[in-house]
């Protein structure tokens, strides 16, 4: 099977968002609680704001989270993409 040089692009977008056991968490905690507002991921996390909102800026540059805002606060769950992908990463590893 070839992949287009668009899909290559999105695979290396995937990647690199996963490159991070903190994304990683995120992932699987937004899983569970649903869309959830910056300030409480970050406080969940037990880590600074800015950390928090990098770590979600390459999980939504990578497409596995939709960003909203709501006036001048930002939301974040799972896209459709990030729902598949908590599904399949403890497949690969069993």
């Amino acid at each position: 099977m070839r992949l287009s040089g668009k899909e290559i692009f999105q695979l290396e977008r995937i990647s690199k968002a996963l490159a991070n056991h903190h994304r990683i968490k995120i992932l699987y905690f937004l899983e569970d609680k649903g869309e959830m507002f910056l300030g409480d991921i970050a406080d969940s996390f037990d880590k600074d704001y800015k950390t928090i909102a990098e770590h979600l800026r390459r999980l939504v540059l990578g497409g596995l989270v939709h960003k909203r805002r709501e006036g001048q606060f930002v939301y974040f769950r799972l896209s459709p993409l990030g729902q598949k992908i908590v599904q399949i990463l403890p497949k690969i590893i069993s």
